[in-house]
């Protein structure tokens, strides 16, 4: 993506007078631009992501009023400005969590968490009702059936490509099966999963931004 296209999607959208475009180079999935230190535009750059990029765009406005996240203002998925879906929102001021952390005393650390982990919950608590039935999402887990099938299906590989002796396959096979009834107890909520440093913006002691909701699912 070069100026040229990020301008043509923007006077698509009637917004004109672009003078600064600066990448930013965190994350691996999509392209993200900062435009005029005024807004954000972010592109699909993976077409099998799609689904996730646009559940991204429903979750920040369905916790627009309860989490600090971005106000999406244009979301294409047209493919008429440019051959992508993307979305413009807002910039959300602040330093990321990353930047900052090692700054910080050890109070103003847990205020943070704190403050983290409150948002977690209003995610953990909200109803998902809505989000499975737009998106068709199954909300019927097993959730023993589902890891154990994952890490089945982990040892299938490790099998086949001789990752790991044949003895410690066997040892954790046995711890599987040992304590696999410990996955039986569930409560299956949304669950905010890419809550890394990255994508945590704060401004002095405040949170002011969560971002990257792409990794938001049921478990």
């Amino acid at each position: 993506m070069n100026k040229k296209d990020i301008e043509k999607i923007f006077a698509k959208h009637n917004i004109s007078n672009i003078n600064f475009i600066e990448e930013i180079k965190i994350g691996f999935t999509n392209k993200v631009y900062s435009i005029d230190d005024k807004l954000i535009l972010k592109v699909c750059e993976d077409i099998k992501n799609e689904k996730n990029f646009e559940q991204e765009v429903f979750l920040y406005d369905f916790f627009k009023n309860e989490l600090p996240v971005p106000k999406v203002i244009i979301f294409d998925r047209s493919k008429e400005a440019y051959n992508k879906d993307f979305m413009i929102y807002t910039k959300i001021k602040g330093d990321t969590l990353y930047s900052q952390w090692h700054l910080m005393d050890d109070i103003t650390r847990k205020n943070i968490v704190k403050q983290l982990a409150n948002f977690l919950k209003i995610i953990n608590n909200a109803n998902y009702l809505e989000f499975v039935n737009k998106f068709n999402i199954n909300s019927k887990i097993d959730w023993k059936k589902l890891i154990i099938s994952k890490i089945n299906n982990s040892l299938k590989e490790i099998k086949k490509q001789n990752l790991l002796n044949y003895n410690f396959i066997v040892a954790i096979e046995r711890c599987i099966n040992k304590h696999q009834d410990a996955l039986r107890e569930q409560k299956i909520k949304l669950v905010y999963l890419d809550m890394h440093f990255d994508n945590i913006l704060i401004e002095k002691e405040k949170v002011v931004g969560l971002l990257d909701f792409e990794r938001t699912e049921l478990a």
